[in-house]
């Protein structure tokens, strides 16, 4: 049995309560009999009240981890992420909170898959993107990682890890690695995590893009349409990336904080939003209500570039 794995550190005043929350949802959806495990910091512990607390109850397992009280909220997520190898018994698949299940999850591994993720933004080996990227550049100069930006870069946002000595090693050097980023002020986990990829002699195995469709990606560089659609169409999660969710032109409920703050000052989920949540996949502005892997460019996608454009064919009927 894999669990599901989800990590919450939260304030009463942001929303990734309400984001984990929306996650886990969707989860229960299409996986009514998963084990879902929430491992949350003795601060997130303490707020988990009234309409905050119902989350526990979607969860099968839960578990509290306590932090020297001066390590800040982004840190002890962190923490919590590059350690969770040791903090759980089983093999589990850890979902990042800025997500919608889109499927049930009926994930299967190699035997010989230890760690297992998705390559960051669907892009291949020597990407462009990834090759001058300023930051990752920039923080492997101040780092001193010697990792391959040409290499296949992987997204932390989905992972497998096995219940095994090599899974642990494994997460044992990335905790060391992304405290040692701290000690430089660089508080991303992704870096670090390929970073110990590389060092360990690549043992972490490519999964499915379907199980971590990072769809912001086509949105943004619309030549990329072409590899995620297929995956949308098929997706088993949905990465909708958190991080971008105050951009003024994003094309889904999930990428927008109202649709959170809604949440959070109705202290419920409302049937609209469930909805919402439920189908995810084709929730997109101008999206139609099944999606067609044959069409090789949907219209759909130009919205973040074009809105005006977009509500213009959707208002003569073009979607």
């Amino acid at each position: 049995m894999v669990k599901f794995l989800y990590i919450l550190v939260s304030k009463e005043s942001d929303i990734y309560y309400e984001q984990t929350l929306v996650s886990i949802l969707s989860l229960r959806h299409y996986n009514p009999d998963a084990f879902v495990t929430l491992l949350v910091d003795d601060k997130t512990d303490a707020n988990l009240m009234g309409f905050r607390a119902e989350i526990k109850t979607l969860v099968n397992e839960y578990k509290v981890v306590s932090f020297d009280d001066k390590i800040s909220g982004l840190a002890r997520s962190r923490l919590l992420k590059t350690n969770m190898r040791n903090l759980l018994e089983g093999d589990f698949l850890y979902i990042d909170g800025d997500t919608a299940i889109a499927d049930k999850l009926d994930l299967k591994v190699d035997d010989n898959c230890d760690v297992g993720a998705i390559a960051d933004l669907h892009a291949r080996e020597n990407d462009k993107y990834h090759v001058k990227h300023k930051k990752n550049n920039k923080n492997k100069n101040i780092l001193g990682f010697t990792l391959n930006l040409g290499d296949l870069f992987f997204n932390g946002g989905i992972i497998f890890a096995r219940d095994n000595d090599n899974a642990k090693r494994f997460f044992d050097k990335w905790h060391e690695l992304y405290q040692y980023c701290n000690t430089k002020g660089i508080f991303t986990d992704q870096i670090s995590f390929n970073e110990t990829n590389r060092l360990l002699g690549f043992p972490m195995k490519e999964l499915p893009g379907e199980w971590n469709c990072q769809v912001r990606e086509a949105y943004n560089h619309l030549y990329r349409v072409k590899i995620i659609y297929p995956m949308l169409c098929n997706a088993k999660i949905i990465h909708f990336f958190g991080s971008g969710i105050d951009g003024k032109k994003e094309p889904h409920p999930l990428m927008k904080k109202d649709f959170f703050e809604k949440i959070k000052a109705e202290q419920k989920v409302s049937e609209e939003s469930l909805q919402i949540i439920y189908n995810a996949k084709t929730a997109f502005f101008g999206a139609p209500s099944v999606l067609n892997p044959e069409i090789r460019f949907p219209l759909f996608f130009i919205y973040r570039q074009f809105p005006l454009i977009c509500k213009l064919l959707k208002l003569v009927h073009i979607f």
